[in-house]
Protein backbone atom coordinates (compact mmCIF):
# COMPACT_ATOMS: atom_id res chain seq x y z
CA UNK A 1 0.00 0.00 0.00
CA UNK A 2 3.01 2.32 1.06
CA UNK A 3 4.57 1.77 -2.34
CA UNK A 4 0.97 2.49 -3.98
CA UNK A 5 0.46 5.69 -2.47
CA UNK A 6 4.28 6.91 -3.44
CA UNK A 7 3.92 5.85 -6.96
CA UNK A 8 0.37 7.64 -7.02
CA UNK A 9 2.54 11.17 -6.92
CA UNK A 10 3.81 10.21 -10.17
CA UNK A 11 1.06 7.67 -12.03
CA UNK A 12 -2.47 8.39 -13.35
CA UNK A 13 -2.88 5.09 -13.22
CA UNK A 14 -1.86 4.25 -9.45
CA UNK A 15 -4.10 6.79 -8.43
CA UNK A 16 -7.09 5.06 -10.54
CA UNK A 17 -6.11 1.89 -8.52
CA UNK A 18 -7.03 4.36 -5.24
CA UNK A 19 -10.03 5.38 -6.44
CA UNK A 20 -11.21 2.23 -8.10
CA UNK A 21 -10.96 0.37 -4.50
CA UNK A 22 -12.47 3.70 -2.61
CA UNK A 23 -15.19 2.58 -5.16
CA UNK A 24 -15.47 -0.90 -3.43
CA UNK A 25 -14.91 0.42 0.08
CA UNK A 26 -17.48 3.44 -0.65
CA UNK A 27 -20.23 0.71 -1.99
CA UNK A 28 -19.69 -1.73 1.29
CA UNK A 29 -20.18 1.71 3.91
CA UNK A 30 -23.39 2.55 1.45
CA UNK A 31 -24.70 -0.93 1.72
CA UNK A 32 -24.59 -0.74 5.55
CA UNK A 33 -26.17 2.78 5.49
CA UNK A 34 -29.31 1.61 3.64
CA UNK A 35 -29.47 -1.61 5.28
CA UNK A 36 -29.40 0.36 8.70
CA UNK A 37 -31.75 3.15 7.46
CA UNK A 38 -34.43 0.63 5.70
CA UNK A 39 -34.57 -1.20 9.10
CA UNK A 40 -35.84 1.45 11.14
CA UNK A 41 -37.85 3.15 8.14
CA UNK A 42 -38.55 0.54 5.55
CA UNK A 43 -39.97 1.98 1.97
CA UNK A 44 -40.03 -1.04 -0.61
CA UNK A 45 -40.01 1.24 -3.43
CA UNK A 46 -36.44 2.45 -2.41
CA UNK A 47 -35.15 -1.28 -1.65
CA UNK A 48 -35.48 -1.61 -5.33
CA UNK A 49 -33.99 1.23 -6.29
CA UNK A 50 -30.94 0.66 -4.02
CA UNK A 51 -31.00 -3.03 -5.44
CA UNK A 52 -30.84 -1.94 -8.95
CA UNK A 53 -27.69 0.95 -7.98
CA UNK A 54 -26.09 -1.87 -6.28
CA UNK A 55 -26.09 -4.02 -9.06
CA UNK A 56 -25.56 -1.42 -11.30
CA UNK A 57 -22.73 -0.38 -9.39
CA UNK A 58 -20.85 -4.00 -9.34
CA UNK A 59 -21.48 -4.29 -13.57
CA UNK A 60 -19.80 -0.93 -13.95
CA UNK A 61 -16.63 -0.93 -11.74
CA UNK A 62 -16.33 -4.95 -12.51
CA UNK A 63 -16.00 -3.91 -16.32
CA UNK A 64 -13.85 -0.55 -15.32
CA UNK A 65 -11.28 -2.87 -12.85
CA UNK A 66 -10.87 -5.59 -15.77
CA UNK A 67 -9.98 -2.19 -18.25
CA UNK A 68 -8.26 -0.81 -15.98
CA UNK A 69 -5.78 -3.53 -15.04
CA UNK A 70 -5.94 -5.58 -18.41
CA UNK A 71 -6.21 -2.87 -21.36
CA UNK A 72 -2.56 -1.12 -22.42
CA UNK A 73 -2.41 2.26 -20.87
CA UNK A 74 -3.56 4.74 -23.55
CA UNK A 75 -5.83 2.35 -25.04
CA UNK A 76 -9.30 3.86 -25.96
CA UNK A 77 -11.25 1.43 -23.58
CA UNK A 78 -8.60 2.32 -20.97
CA UNK A 79 -9.21 5.90 -21.40
CA UNK A 80 -12.65 5.53 -21.38
CA UNK A 81 -13.13 3.68 -18.16
CA UNK A 82 -10.52 5.80 -16.28
CA UNK A 83 -11.67 9.03 -17.17
CA UNK A 84 -15.09 8.30 -17.29
CA UNK A 85 -14.73 6.88 -13.86
CA UNK A 86 -16.12 10.51 -11.95
CA UNK A 87 -19.16 10.87 -14.51
CA UNK A 88 -20.17 6.96 -13.18
CA UNK A 89 -18.91 8.65 -9.40
CA UNK A 90 -21.40 11.78 -10.16
CA UNK A 91 -24.69 9.68 -11.20
CA UNK A 92 -24.41 7.48 -8.26
CA UNK A 93 -23.81 10.16 -6.29
CA UNK A 94 -26.72 11.23 -7.08
CA UNK A 95 -28.65 8.30 -7.19
CA UNK A 96 -27.37 7.20 -3.71
CA UNK A 97 -27.87 10.35 -1.59
CA UNK A 98 -32.14 10.41 -1.99
CA UNK A 99 -31.60 7.13 -0.93
CA UNK A 100 -29.61 7.30 2.20
CA UNK A 101 -31.06 10.24 3.61
CA UNK A 102 -31.21 13.14 0.94
CA UNK A 103 -29.45 16.10 2.93
CA UNK A 104 -29.05 14.42 6.17
CA UNK A 105 -27.19 11.65 4.56
CA UNK A 106 -24.23 10.88 6.31
CA UNK A 107 -22.50 9.47 2.42
CA UNK A 108 -22.37 13.17 1.06
CA UNK A 109 -18.89 14.20 1.69
CA UNK A 110 -18.28 11.32 -0.63
CA UNK A 111 -19.01 14.51 -3.32
CA UNK A 112 -15.66 16.23 -1.86
CA UNK A 113 -13.75 13.29 -2.96
CA UNK A 114 -15.51 12.61 -6.28
CA UNK A 115 -14.53 16.85 -6.81
CA UNK A 116 -11.04 15.97 -6.07
CA UNK A 117 -10.77 13.14 -8.71
CA UNK A 118 -12.45 15.15 -11.78
CA UNK A 119 -10.21 17.79 -10.96
CA UNK A 120 -7.06 15.76 -11.46
CA UNK A 121 -8.12 15.22 -15.18
CA UNK A 122 -9.78 18.30 -15.92
CA UNK A 123 -8.30 20.69 -13.15
CA UNK A 124 -9.78 24.06 -11.73
CA UNK A 125 -12.10 24.54 -15.26
CA UNK A 126 -13.18 20.86 -14.29
CA UNK A 127 -13.67 21.46 -10.90
CA UNK A 128 -15.81 24.21 -10.45
CA UNK A 129 -17.73 22.88 -12.99
CA UNK A 130 -18.36 19.58 -10.97
CA UNK A 131 -19.21 21.85 -7.96
CA UNK A 132 -21.99 23.93 -9.77
CA UNK A 133 -23.60 20.51 -11.19
CA UNK A 134 -23.90 18.97 -7.25
CA UNK A 135 -24.53 22.42 -5.88
CA UNK A 136 -27.30 21.90 -8.54
CA UNK A 137 -28.37 18.66 -7.28
CA UNK A 138 -27.95 19.23 -3.66
CA UNK A 139 -30.39 22.25 -4.05
CA UNK A 140 -32.93 20.21 -6.11
CA UNK A 141 -32.75 17.84 -3.39
CA UNK A 142 -32.85 20.16 -0.50
CA UNK A 143 -36.02 22.20 -1.79
CA UNK A 144 -37.87 18.79 -2.74
CA UNK A 145 -36.64 17.69 0.98
CA UNK A 146 -38.03 20.68 3.22
CA UNK A 147 -41.32 21.14 1.36
CA UNK A 148 -41.52 25.04 2.17
CA UNK A 149 -40.29 24.45 5.57
CA UNK A 150 -37.10 26.48 6.22
CA UNK A 151 -35.60 26.73 9.55
CA UNK A 152 -32.29 28.59 10.65
CA UNK A 153 -30.87 25.29 11.25
CA UNK A 154 -31.68 24.12 7.72
CA UNK A 155 -30.71 27.00 5.89
CA UNK A 156 -27.12 26.89 7.68
CA UNK A 157 -26.31 23.31 6.59
CA UNK A 158 -27.42 24.12 3.17
CA UNK A 159 -25.10 27.43 2.92
CA UNK A 160 -22.52 25.85 4.36
CA UNK A 161 -22.80 22.45 1.78
CA UNK A 162 -22.98 24.87 -0.73
CA UNK A 163 -19.98 26.93 0.18
CA UNK A 164 -17.81 23.71 0.85
CA UNK A 165 -18.71 22.54 -2.66
CA UNK A 166 -17.30 25.80 -3.97
CA UNK A 167 -14.39 25.45 -2.13
CA UNK A 168 -13.11 22.14 -2.74
CA UNK A 169 -14.07 22.73 -6.37
CA UNK A 170 -11.85 25.44 -6.86
CA UNK A 171 -9.01 25.23 -4.32
CA UNK A 172 -8.82 21.65 -5.04
CA UNK A 173 -8.67 22.28 -8.74
CA UNK A 174 -5.92 24.94 -8.30
CA UNK A 175 -3.89 22.67 -5.80
CA UNK A 176 -4.05 19.69 -7.68
CA UNK A 177 -3.46 22.00 -11.58
CA UNK A 178 0.09 23.29 -9.80
CA UNK A 179 0.82 19.61 -8.23
CA UNK A 180 0.54 18.60 -12.16
CA UNK A 181 1.90 21.07 -13.41
CA UNK A 182 5.13 20.86 -10.95
CA UNK A 183 5.26 16.78 -11.75
CA UNK A 184 4.81 17.28 -15.97
CA UNK A 185 8.29 19.95 -15.32
CA UNK A 186 9.96 17.74 -13.13
CA UNK A 187 9.83 15.02 -15.96
CA UNK A 188 10.61 16.86 -18.41
CA UNK A 189 14.10 17.90 -16.47
CA UNK A 190 14.22 14.68 -15.54
CA UNK A 191 14.19 13.26 -19.27
CA UNK A 192 16.20 15.51 -20.36
CA UNK A 193 19.32 14.60 -17.91
CA UNK A 194 18.45 11.58 -18.69
CA UNK A 195 18.93 11.52 -22.94
CA UNK A 196 21.68 12.46 -25.29
CA UNK A 197 20.65 15.63 -26.72
CA UNK A 198 22.44 14.36 -30.21
CA UNK A 199 20.58 10.91 -31.05
CA UNK A 200 17.89 11.41 -28.56
CA UNK A 201 18.86 8.08 -26.91
CA UNK A 202 19.43 7.58 -22.85
CA UNK A 203 22.78 8.75 -22.37
CA UNK A 204 25.88 7.61 -20.12
CA UNK A 205 24.52 8.60 -16.75
CA UNK A 206 21.23 6.38 -17.62
CA UNK A 207 23.25 3.61 -18.63
CA UNK A 208 24.91 3.62 -14.97
CA UNK A 209 22.10 3.65 -13.13
CA UNK A 210 20.40 0.96 -15.28
CA UNK A 211 23.47 -0.90 -14.92
CA UNK A 212 23.64 -0.54 -11.14
CA UNK A 213 20.26 -0.91 -10.42
CA UNK A 214 20.01 -4.25 -12.93
CA UNK A 215 23.04 -5.99 -11.06
CA UNK A 216 21.77 -4.99 -7.79
CA UNK A 217 18.52 -6.28 -7.93
CA UNK A 218 19.96 -9.98 -9.94
CA UNK A 219 18.29 -9.12 -12.79
CA UNK A 220 19.76 -11.90 -15.90
CA UNK A 221 20.55 -9.68 -18.66
CA UNK A 222 23.51 -9.03 -21.67
CA UNK A 223 25.45 -6.05 -22.14
CA UNK A 224 26.64 -4.91 -25.37
CA UNK A 225 29.00 -1.92 -26.58
CA UNK A 226 28.95 -1.62 -30.13
CA UNK A 227 31.23 1.18 -31.78
CA UNK A 228 31.31 2.33 -35.60
CA UNK A 229 34.24 1.76 -37.43
CA UNK A 230 36.94 4.06 -38.30
CA UNK A 231 34.60 6.86 -37.44
CA UNK A 232 37.28 9.54 -36.88
CA UNK A 233 37.85 8.99 -40.63
CA UNK A 234 34.42 9.89 -41.25
CA UNK A 235 34.44 13.34 -39.30
CA UNK A 236 38.10 14.36 -41.49
CA UNK A 237 36.41 13.53 -44.70
CA UNK A 238 32.63 14.27 -44.79
CA UNK A 239 32.68 16.73 -41.66
CA UNK A 240 31.13 16.78 -37.83
CA UNK A 241 28.04 17.57 -39.25
CA UNK A 242 27.74 14.66 -41.53
CA UNK A 243 29.52 12.61 -38.76
CA UNK A 244 26.90 13.87 -35.98
CA UNK A 245 24.09 12.85 -38.88
CA UNK A 246 25.55 9.12 -39.18
CA UNK A 247 25.38 8.68 -35.05
CA UNK A 248 21.77 10.27 -34.98
CA UNK A 249 20.79 7.67 -37.79
CA UNK A 250 22.77 4.58 -36.34
CA UNK A 251 20.82 6.06 -33.05
CA UNK A 252 17.72 5.22 -34.78
CA UNK A 253 18.54 1.93 -36.46
CA UNK A 254 19.46 0.32 -33.17
CA UNK A 255 16.69 1.79 -30.91
CA UNK A 256 14.10 0.66 -33.77
CA UNK A 257 15.48 -3.27 -33.63
CA UNK A 258 15.75 -3.60 -30.09
CA UNK A 259 12.05 -3.90 -28.77
CA UNK A 260 11.52 -2.03 -26.18
CA UNK A 261 10.41 -4.18 -23.67
CA UNK A 262 13.36 -6.39 -24.37
CA UNK A 263 16.26 -4.25 -23.99
CA UNK A 264 17.28 -0.59 -24.06
CA UNK A 265 19.74 1.42 -25.87
CA UNK A 266 22.27 4.15 -24.90
CA UNK A 267 24.75 6.26 -26.18
CA UNK A 268 27.94 5.20 -24.41
CA UNK A 269 29.51 8.12 -25.60
CA UNK A 270 31.08 9.05 -28.93
CA UNK A 271 30.84 7.16 -31.34
CA UNK A 272 30.20 4.12 -28.74
CA UNK A 273 26.69 2.75 -27.99
CA UNK A 274 25.71 0.70 -25.33
CA UNK A 275 22.68 -1.56 -25.48
CA UNK A 276 21.27 -3.64 -22.13
CA UNK A 277 19.49 -6.65 -23.45
CA UNK A 278 16.93 -9.05 -21.21
CA UNK A 279 17.03 -12.00 -23.01
CA UNK A 280 17.73 -15.83 -21.86
CA UNK A 281 19.14 -17.41 -24.30
CA UNK A 282 22.55 -16.40 -26.40
CA UNK A 283 21.02 -16.88 -29.38
CA UNK A 284 18.25 -15.20 -29.76
CA UNK A 285 20.41 -11.78 -28.80
CA UNK A 286 23.30 -12.73 -31.49
CA UNK A 287 20.33 -12.74 -34.34
CA UNK A 288 19.19 -8.76 -32.82
CA UNK A 289 23.16 -7.98 -33.29
CA UNK A 290 23.32 -9.59 -36.22
CA UNK A 291 20.06 -7.64 -37.46
CA UNK A 292 21.50 -4.25 -36.13
CA UNK A 293 25.12 -5.10 -38.05
CA UNK A 294 23.46 -5.97 -41.10
CA UNK A 295 21.04 -2.93 -41.00
CA UNK A 296 23.73 -0.32 -40.20
CA UNK A 297 26.34 -1.56 -43.01
CA UNK A 298 23.40 -1.89 -45.63
CA UNK A 299 22.52 1.80 -44.60
CA UNK A 300 23.66 4.20 -47.29
CA UNK A 301 24.43 7.87 -46.44
CA UNK A 302 24.72 10.45 -48.83
CA UNK A 303 27.34 13.87 -48.66
CA UNK A 304 26.66 16.49 -50.68
CA UNK A 305 25.82 13.60 -53.54
CA UNK A 306 28.56 11.48 -52.28
CA UNK A 307 27.05 7.87 -51.03
CA UNK A 308 29.18 6.01 -48.55
CA UNK A 309 28.42 3.56 -45.96
CA UNK A 310 29.48 2.61 -42.31
CA UNK A 311 30.14 -0.69 -40.04
CA UNK A 312 30.11 -1.55 -37.09
CA UNK A 313 31.74 -3.92 -34.25
CA UNK A 314 30.21 -5.36 -31.18
CA UNK A 315 31.18 -7.49 -28.02
CA UNK A 316 28.16 -8.73 -25.70
CA UNK A 317 28.45 -11.11 -22.81
CA UNK A 318 25.81 -11.93 -19.72
CA UNK A 319 26.14 -10.62 -17.09
CA UNK A 320 27.02 -12.99 -14.14
CA UNK A 321 27.15 -11.32 -10.75
CA UNK A 322 30.56 -9.02 -11.51
CA UNK A 323 30.57 -5.29 -10.41
CA UNK A 324 29.36 -2.31 -13.26
CA UNK A 325 33.09 -1.78 -13.65
CA UNK A 326 34.04 -5.45 -13.86
CA UNK A 327 31.32 -6.05 -16.45
CA UNK A 328 32.35 -3.50 -18.83
CA UNK A 329 35.67 -3.82 -18.41
CA UNK A 330 34.60 -7.54 -19.78
CA UNK A 331 32.40 -6.78 -22.94
CA UNK A 332 35.16 -3.62 -23.67
CA UNK A 333 37.81 -6.34 -24.25
CA UNK A 334 35.36 -8.21 -26.07
CA UNK A 335 34.57 -5.62 -28.51
CA UNK A 336 38.17 -4.68 -28.97
CA UNK A 337 38.98 -7.76 -30.08
CA UNK A 338 36.14 -7.85 -32.85
CA UNK A 339 38.41 -4.11 -33.60
CA UNK A 340 41.58 -6.82 -33.79
CA UNK A 341 39.84 -9.20 -36.09
CA UNK A 342 39.26 -6.36 -38.90
CA UNK A 343 35.98 -4.62 -37.99
CA UNK A 344 32.53 -5.39 -38.66
CA UNK A 345 32.47 -8.12 -36.27
CA UNK A 346 30.57 -9.61 -33.12
CA UNK A 347 32.30 -10.96 -30.48
CA UNK A 348 30.44 -12.87 -27.94
CA UNK A 349 32.25 -14.24 -24.37
CA UNK A 350 35.11 -14.38 -26.35
CA UNK A 351 33.72 -16.35 -29.52
CA UNK A 352 33.67 -14.90 -33.09
CA UNK A 353 29.53 -14.79 -34.62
Amino acid sequence: MKSLLKSAYQSYHALEVIFSSLRWFFLVIAIVVFTVQYVENPVYLKLNLFIALVVFGFIYMGTSDYYLHRSPKGSRMYRIMTKGGPFFDFIAFCALIPLTGGIDSPLFPVAYLILLHIAVYWRFVGGMIAAILFISIYTIIFFIQVSGVYSIKSLVLFLCQVFFLLLIGGLGGIIVSRERQHHTEKNVLAEAANRDYLTNLLNHRSFQENLRNDLEYGVNFYLVLADIDKFKSINDKYGHVMGDNVLRQIGKIVNSIIPEKQGKVFRYGGEEFAIIVYIYEQLEVNKLLVEIKQSVSNHIFVCEGEPFSVTMSFGSCKQNGENPGQLIEKVDKLLYEAKDRGRNQIVHSYVKV
